[in-house]
């Protein structure tokens, strides 16, 4: 069970400074160059300084689900560490490393929630406005061009789209919050879907329209057990009119995205040597090459930094990948990515965060609280996201993703805590 909170007043700049980050940090991460990760690390700095010199106090101790987080993200760290001791340090590696070590970062910030006994309505307004913001900065992107563009915001198209829904998605599922505020806040976890929606699709991202089907059921299916079945109808036709629009719709670009990935599809079938430049063809000229690169080193993988990039020019030289696919340095797909430059071990470390993570957020959904269960929805909204971006993205290797997965699992594991203490619920085994 959770140690019992202790009276105790809220530092004001903390407070003030933790307010800022959870209400900037969505948006930032999608619009600004290294918007997410200069606060992030400032806030993993401060968590530490709070930690180093135990002022303020803690009011409480971590709860069991804080705890099996921090063992996740130990996990994770462990394994890129161990494949980096086993493989060698390079320049490109360091670098690397200071993208794969941020989820240890999110330790240190889990203890300055529990510090500053963050609120949960920072959880859901800022993904709300994060979501909003993306949406209209695709928006702009699209109307100021005269063609089809891929909305990207500050980082790549991929992520902008795939960061963008999963923000809308999840501001979804607090509606149960959002009704408490009353009838009027109900339109702002709609536009967050909206816009979020919105900005997946003119991203081009096409690994996010193999999300959306996933994201869909799991918030129908929740909406449905919460007891707003009307509105799940609603926002299932609604979600079905968008898409519909959206492929019918020239100016967006996702019929054309679509078609062009079935025919790229073919081609590349018939015939890999000649169409293994496109994009389709290259994606899966890099997954062949992935696994041909963890086979040759199981365990530990071939290293972080520029591996991969070193294994496809040595392909490349010998004729056995397309030469386009000489400048790329990752396989887009998170297994594989980690399976080829870390191992075994790094697949481990993987598998370690993501299982710990989802323990938390399946236990939440299953309790009959219903603050702690939509908590838990919108973890298990997070993780079914990352998984399904996953298989067509390097999700866990990449700043503005990690940051954000960081930050927001550890901030929805720091709420369920605290409702539970709140609720004076035990942690329960799964």
């Amino acid at each position: 069970m959770l140690a019992q909170a202790q009276p105790d007043t809220k530092p004001i700049l903390l407070n003030a400074f933790v307010t800022l980050i959870l209400i900037a940090c969505p948006a930032l991460i999608l619009v600004v160059s290294s918007g997410g990760s200069t606060p992030y690390h400032i806030a993993a700095f401060v968590g530490l300084v709070c930690l180093a010199v135990r002022r303020p106090r803690l009011p409480r101790a971590l709860g069991e689900d804080e705890k099996l987080a921090r063992v996740g993200f130990f996990a994770f760290t462990a394994a890129v560490l161990i494949s980096l001791v086993e493989t060698g340090f390079s320049r490109e590696a360091v670098k690397d490393l200071d993208v794969l070590l941020r989820p240890l970062w999110a330790i240190p910030i889990m203890y300055l929630f529990v510090r500053v006994r963050t609120s949960e309505a920072l959880l859901w307004f800022g993904l709300a406005l994060g979501a909003v913001v993306a949406g209209s900065s695709a928006l702009y992107e699209s109307i100021i061009t005269d063609h089809y563009v891929r909305a990207d915001g500050a980082t790549s198209a991929i992520i902008f789209g795939n960061t963008a829904l999963l923000m809308g998605t999840i501001s979804a599922v607090g509606v149960p919050y959002f009704r408490k505020l009353g009838g009027l806040y109900l339109a702002i976890p709609a536009l967050a879907l909206i816009f979020g929606l919105l900005a997946s699709l003119l991203s081009g991202s096409r690994g996010g329209w193999i999300a959306l089907p996933a994201l869909v059921l799991v918030l129908l299916w929740h909406f449905w057990r919460e007891g707003f079945r009307r509105a799940s109808l609603i926002i299932g036709m609604l979600l079905i009119g968008c898409i519909g629009l959206s492929l019918s719709l020239p100016q967006t670009g996702v019929s054309d995205r679509a078609e062009e990935a079935v025919i790229q599809f073919d081609q590349y079938v018939a015939d890999p040597v000649e169409y293994g430049g496109t994009s389709v063809g290259q994606r899966l000229e890099l997954w062949r090459a992935a696994w041909n690169m963890f086979l040759e080193k199981p365990f530990f993988g071939g290293g972080i930094g520029h591996s991969f990039n070193t294994f496809l020019k040595e392909g490349v030289a010998l004729g056995h990948y397309h030469p386009n696919s000489v400048v790329q340095t990752m396989p887009h797909n998170v297994f594989l990515d980690t399976l080829a430059m870390q191992g075994l071990v790094g697949l481990a470390g993987l598998l370690g965060i993501w299982g710990a993570l989802s323990v938390v957020f399946i236990k939440a959904v299953k309790e009959q609280d219903t603050d702690i269960r939509i908590l838990g929805m919108a973890g298990l909204v997070l993780m079914v996201g990352y998984f399904m971006f996953g298989l067509t993205d390097s999700v866990m290797g990449y700043g503005p993703p990690l940051v954000f997965f960081s930050l927001y699992s550890a901030l929805i594991v720091y709420r369920i805590s605290e409702a539970r203490l709140r609720s004076g619920l035990p942690q329960k085994g799964l």
